[in-house]
């Protein structure tokens, strides 16, 4: 234990151990009411980043959080396990291979220990899938969305995937993944679309563009 702790509190560990008492805390603020543990995200592979230029950044990202079953499993879990795998990793090839405590043996530990624990994230929230999506569509079906009006929230909204943001009157905004009408062209963040089906086979609502609330 006193080795694990002075691992834990060297320069290059520190930062991830800080991080994982921030992901405590959090977990314990919403066991008795003060957080939020079901927030969560839908990816699509463009999640909202407002800088020029960022195709490739959003892509990857994307990619990174379908890999981890983000688009079903809470977004605080993913984060949270994360978090916990990439700070036991540190700590123990720290410990066992860096003797000599050199912080650039350990920053070149680090990318090799966010891959393996991206990895880990996966395989742990892999069976966890079926529980969250079943809760995720039995919520986004409590209320009739097809012939709802919103908006795009994703970068673009294309016959592939997307992300929509539709208006509930017995609670906050649905934000939902999304598939455009075949015979629509791409859309883009900020355009106004209207709900008209669900795709069982893909698990997607199918959104095409809401001629009558263009502006």
């Amino acid at each position: 234990m006193k080795e694990i702790w002075e691992q834990a509190l060297l320069a290059y560990n520190l930062p991830l151990t800080i991080l994982l008492g921030l992901v405590f805390l959090f977990w314990i603020f919403s066991l008795i009411g003060l957080g939020d543990a079901d927030a969560k995200v839908e990816i699509d592979g463009s999640i909202d980043a407002d800088a020029d230029g960022d195709v490739d950044a959003d892509g990857v990202f994307g990619f990174l959080m379908r890999l981890v079953n983000a688009q079903d499993v809470p977004v605080m879990l993913v984060l949270s396990l994360l978090t916990l795998f990439m700070w036991a990793v540190a700590i123990s090839s720290n410990y066992y291979f860096n003797p000599g405590q050199s912080s650039g043996l350990a920053f070149v530990f680090l990318f090799g220990n966010f891959i393996l624990s991206v990895f880990m994230v996966r395989l742990a929230t892999q069976p966890l899938r079926p529980f969250f999506h079943s809760i995720k569509n039995d919520k986004e079906h409590q209320e009739p969305l097809i012939g709802s009006s919103g908006v795009v929230k994703s970068r673009v909204l294309d016959r592939d995937f997307g992300q929509c943001e539709v208006g509930r009157p017995k609670g906050a905004p649905a934000l939902l993944n999304c598939r455009l009408a075949e015979e629509d062209k791409p859309l883009v963040r900020g355009d106004q679309i209207l709900i008209i089906g669900f795709d069982d086979v893909n698990q997607k609502f199918i959104a095409k563009t809401d001629k009558l609330n263009v502006k």
